[in-house]
């Protein structure tokens, strides 16, 4: 007696060949998933900076347009930061204060002035912000009368930016999920943003 044939379909796949081959599929996207992803990483790593560098550079025009100190801020260990002016102590308690855009405004508008002419934003996701150093000298603690020396409210210390184009000496650090850094250097007299890779604590500084 002969055996019997065994029929195949052979336009198809049978449902064994297709897990099998769904199951290589997934083992190789897991091997391959870390070299896709860190690129993407380093990019939004990278735009962050970029993203800051641009948030400077608008905050000294800023600054320069309106005739009032303007400061960036943010939240360490988030993505979030914000852009206003710098209001002093001392002008709470004044009769009246010049506004952006040569506005006067009194005691009762001074906050109503600084939340219209505030940017708040966030970095892209997966990207906080480390820490920062901003130097402090006679002239940012005169102007802030000594305000700058410490964070405040959970955010960082002011970088300032003057209504004739200098700026604070500052440096930001941010990083992003894998652990890479990236860091924003301001220079003071120029005004004029660099980033730069962190590699070492020794990069960490003025």
């Amino acid at each position: 007696m002969q055996p019997r044939a065994t029929t195949r379909n052979a336009d198809g796949f049978s449902l064994l060949e297709l897990l099998v081959v769904l199951t290589l599929l997934v083992i190789l996207l897991s091997l391959a998933a870390p070299s896709i992803m860190a690129p993407l990483r380093g990019s939004r790593l990278k735009n962050a900076a970029d993203t800051i560098c641009a948030e400077f550079a608008k905050a000294r025009v800023e600054a320069m347009e309106s005739g009032r100190v303007r400061m960036f801020r943010f939240q360490t260990n988030t993505g979030s930061y914000q852009v206003e002016p710098f209001v002093r102590s001392s002008d709470t308690q004044e009769n009246n204060l010049v506004g952006e855009g040569d506005r006067v405004v009194g005691n009762g508008l001074i906050e109503q002035s600084v939340q219209a002419t505030t940017r708040q934003e966030i970095l892209a996701e997966g990207i906080v912000f480390m820490g920062e150093q901003v130097d402090i000298d006679m002239r940012s603690y005169d102007t802030t009368d000594g305000q700058i020396a410490d964070a405040q409210g959970g955010l960082s210390r002011p970088v300032l930016f003057y209504p004739d184009g200098t700026t604070s000496d500052a440096m930001v650090v941010m990083k992003a999920e894998d652990g890479a850094m990236t860091m924003v250097k301001l220079r003071g007299l120029t005004g004029i943003a660099k980033i730069g890779e962190v590699q070492s604590a020794e990069d960490l500084s003025l």
